[in-house]
């Protein structure tokens, strides 16, 4: 959202920003992160914190070789929090040596990760930035981490997402590790990452004080960044530290889907989840750290309506699952509501459940019965695509939640639902071949045989289908 009151001309002085220093302390896993927003007469220094936990032992000189590659990575996309600050037409990263496909993946983090916030700001040289980055760095020594027998690592959000990957590798015989970045564990996160059978590693990143403050008073730019890059490096940063296998994401294939083009780019919430910047961050691990394999999502060939019919096969989650930001914002310490029941995350994960959920279960989950109150009405139509553009936030296609909204006003158990009775003189009807390529499982790109094999064995065993892997 933007911030209406900013102060536009406070630092108009400011024209570059700079990556000014990047330290790691192995005896306490502080890393510290320096960014410089620099002008002629004016500065603003920040630096970000992010704390690793510890492993019993310090990983082998190759192991500590590959942490302090991907560390690197992953301070440039912290970076994009706080260029976003002032949001400068000049980025500069000559501090840092990185691997040619390091350097592609920097752009494009920062011309598509924040194309969004650009879109927002109506700060259109951000789409075309070009970073300047320092000399090519050496060759790293290679490792294919989907080779060995370390666990994986799976990131946990506590949505349906990462609970159908935990659930498919646990009952493939996996014992995966899991991770999260927090500021601090919460108890219904902390019931979740126990679940895998590995060790919860808790990240914790503390954001600078100086950067709080001016957001605090509107003197700086708030926006959406990159926060599935960030994220995702953070856990392969702490699984190299502790010496564990290939990170496994959650994301699905409708990330792809963007919400609008702005000046001949496609605007996309989602970039950062999609499968161009999994390619890109792939080849970046690979190449600058030497770690390949270092990162996939399970969950690519899915829809997001096929996650959540895998969702509904699972027992065990329901007082647990949560997948709306704002409750996530309001709650922290204790998280005990679990839904703010009025985003458009909270009525499209309702909507995807409904017609492979019992509905009692369902107004178990979310406390309220979204598709029968009008209050909602106005959302849908942006989520089906009948009014405005698709909401700036993790939902699924348009496509999906049309067939969703198709199955449910067709289910008897919804006989009565206000809103899907309202919507479905509104709504064009899916066609029979439309609903099948909604559902279809297709095989995840960049996911390992035997990771695969593990996804195809848990979908013929909870949609009691064989999966087309």
């Amino acid at each position: 959202m933007e911030l209406e009151h900013l102060d536009e001309d406070r630092w108009t002085d400011i024209h570059t920003f700079r990556y000014t220093g990047l330290r790691f302390d192995p005896r306490t896993g502080v890393a510290e992160f320096d960014y410089l927003q620099q002008g002629s007469n004016q500065e603003l220094a920040f630096t970000d914190v992010i704390i690793f936990p510890l492993p019993d032992k310090l990983p082998n000189a190759a192991e500590l070789s590959a942490f302090r590659r991907a560390l690197e990575l992953l301070y440039v996309a912290v970076g994009t929090i706080y260029y976003k600050a002032v949001a400068p037409p000049s980025v500069s990263l000559e501090s840092l040596a990185l691997a040619p496909a390091a350097a592609r993946w920097t752009h494009q983090l920062y011309r598509r990760g924040l194309a969004e916030f650009a879109y927002r700001w109506t700060l259109p040289h951000v789409l075309e930035l070009e970073p300047v980055i320092g000399s090519a760095a050496a060759e790293a020594e290679h490792r294919d981490l989907a080779a060995t027998d370390r666990a994986p690592v799976v990131a946990i959000g506590g949505g349906k997402d990462s609970i159908v990957s935990l659930e498919a590798l646990r009952a493939a015989g996996f014992a995966p590790a899991t991770f999260a970045v927090e500021r601090e564990i919460t108890p219904l996160l902390s019931r979740m990452m126990a679940l895998g059978g590995g060790p919860g590693l808790l990240i914790r990143r503390r954001q600078d004080p100086r950067m709080t403050e001016l957001l605090r008073s509107n003197s700086v730019r708030i926006g959406h960044v990159p926060v599935t890059a960030i994220n995702s490096l953070a856990g392969v940063t702490a699984a190299a530290l502790h010496g564990l296998g290939p990170v496994v994401m959650s994301n699905e294939r409708s990330a792809d889907e963007g919400n609008l083009v702005w000046h001949g780019h496609q605007v996309n919430h989602q970039w950062s989840k999609g499968v161009a910047a999994e390619a890109l961050l792939s080849d970046a691990l690979s190449e600058h750290a030497g770690l390949g394999n270092a990162c996939f999502s399970l969950l690519r060939g899915m829809s997001e309506l096929s996650i959540a019919r895998l969702f509904a096969s699972t027992t065990g989650y329901d007082e647990l699952v949560t997948s709306c930001n704002y409750a996530f914002r309001m709650s922290h310490q204790e998280r005990s509501e679990r839904w703010c029941n009025n985003c458009a995350k909270c009525r499209f994960v309702f909507l995807a459940l409904a017609p492979f959920t019992d509905r009692a279960r369902l107004v178990g989950i979310f406390g309220e019965d979204l598709l029968d109150d009008d209050r909602h009405l106005d959302g849908y139509r942006e989520l089906l695509g009948l009014t405005g553009h698709k909401p700036f936030e993790c939902v699924g296609e348009l496509a999906e939640s049309r067939v969703a909204a198709t199955l449910v006003a067709h289910d008897p158990a919804w006989a009565g639902s206000r809103v899907v009775g309202e919507l479905t003189w509104e709504m064009p009807a899916p066609d029979e071949q439309s609903t099948e390529e909604v559902l279809a499982v297709h095989p995840p790109r960049f996911a390992p045989p035997r990771y695969v094999a593990a996804l195809r064995a848990f979908i013929a065993q909870g949609c009691g289908v064989p999966a087309r892997l």
